[in-house]
């Protein structure tokens, strides 16, 4: 029949073991300096059987450090020292044991007993005990006096050893079922937000895709029925940028239900977001490019141009008619961006302005900083500046939020 779990010897980890090493120490120092004292300070220390039984007593002390890894030999070997301090009480006085006052259970017997009954099963503690209080007594001449004396030094540590063992295996299982109770709740959190998620996923997909494909149908009739040239072109690009939001809308969606990226053929690594000059031309934006855009890695690349996208719309929304510069400089070890623009030429739409999340330049402030950059937002003059630096040094394979 297999022992239950709370019968075994325990486990011991790296910190028990350690900790239970310096009680023993320490208990093994403070007995052999007790029982030296008593020795030095007795009338009787020139009595015969003195001194062999402060040789044993000090032997047991040394071995109590012992007793974390080797419990079953320290608490033989109290066994030992007390049926060798019995047997020289009852038949050989003055031998092992002095004439007067002799000690038949050493001082330290009753940290072994503690110490076994923590790391052993406690039918095998509980027999230690037994087999050290019957010379303890001893049961060939036993006295009230003695036996008093015997379970004082073995049961009474046996039981207080046994409800701190006890205690601390309840407080421990307390401890693993309010973690368990905490990873539960974690895990029910994490469903109900991911089925949140995918419902809000949904809606989302099924008003956002339905009103952006009637943009795009109705850009596309009028750019083919127009006959003018400008308003052909506007079309086009409505019809373009329709359809790139449907392409990252899908994408999106992608991501938020299943949690999963698309795949490298659908999004390779060298892309980039876009072509930052047909953006910056399509806001009348003016442009200023230094340095080589290819030396920075694609996921920097993309950074960027989500930006300068960003800030673009913005400006559009909250600064109508107003000039807007583009500056991206690629130092080498980093990308710089700054997007600027003046004071509004007239009234922003107040329906227009309120359709946003207002958490564009969030979410912009947290993709530049996982990526190690740095990014501020600022009034300027009545105006409105985003700035951001992004070093290259970011992971080619990192993943923007």
């Amino acid at each position: 029949m297999r022992t239950p779990a709370r019968l075994s010897r325990p486990e011991l980890s790296v910190r028990d073991r350690r900790t239970l090493l310096m009680a023993a120490t320490g208990a093994a120092a403070l007995c052999a300096v007790a029982q030296i004292v008593l020795y030095l300070g007795t009338e009787h220390t020139r009595d015969g059987g003195s001194l062999p039984e402060l040789a044993l007593n000090l032997l047991l002390d040394a071995s109590l450090p012992l007793a974390v890894r080797f419990p079953r030999t320290v608490g033989g070997l109290a066994v030992v020292v007390t049926t060798i301090s019995a047997l020289g009480v009852s038949l050989a006085p003055g031998v092992v044991t002095p004439r007067v006052d002799p000690t038949v259970t050493p001082l330290a017997a009753a940290i072994v007993v503690s110490f076994l009954v923590y790391l052993l099963p406690w039918r095998q503690a509980f027999a230690f005990a037994a087999v050290l209080a019957l010379p303890a007594i001893p049961i060939w001449s036993p006295t009230w006096e003695r036996l008093y004396v015997a379970l004082s030094a073995t049961a009474l540590p046996a039981l207080v050893a046994l409800y701190l063992k006890a205690r601390i295996e309840l407080v421990r299982a307390l401890r693993r079922r309010a973690e368990l109770a905490d990873s539960e709740r974690r895990l029910l959190a994490e469903r109900a937000e991911t089925a949140e998620r995918q419902r809000l996923a949904a809606e989302m997909h099924d008003i956002v895709t339905h009103h952006v494909t009637e943009i795009v149908l109705h850009a596309d009739a009028l750019r083919v029925t127009t006959r003018d040239d400008d308003t052909r072109a506007a079309a086009e690009q409505i019809r373009q940028a329709g359809t790139r939001t449907l392409t990252e809308l899908r994408d999106l969606m992608r991501v938020v239900t299943t949690g999963v990226r698309p795949a490298a053929a659908e999004r390779p690594d060298d892309d980039t977001g876009g072509d930052l000059a047909a953006l910056a031309a399509a806001d009348d934006a003016a442009l200023n490019v230094q340095g080589d855009p290819g030396t920075v890695p694609a996921v920097v690349a993309r950074a960027v141009y989500r930006v300068v996208q960003e800030s673009l719309t913005n400006a559009r929304k909250h600064a109508p008619g107003a000039p807007v510069s583009v500056t991206i400089a690629y130092p080498g070890d980093r990308a710089d961006v700054e997007v600027r623009n003046a004071p509004p030429r007239r009234a922003a739409d107040p329906m227009l302005t309120s359709a946003g999340s207002g958490m564009g330049l969030t979410g912009l402030k947290r993709r530049v900083t996982l990526l190690g950059g740095t990014f501020s937002a600022r009034d300027d003059e009545g105006g409105f500046t985003v700035t951001a630096s992004i070093p290259t040094s970011a992971r080619r394979n990192a993943s923007a939020p």
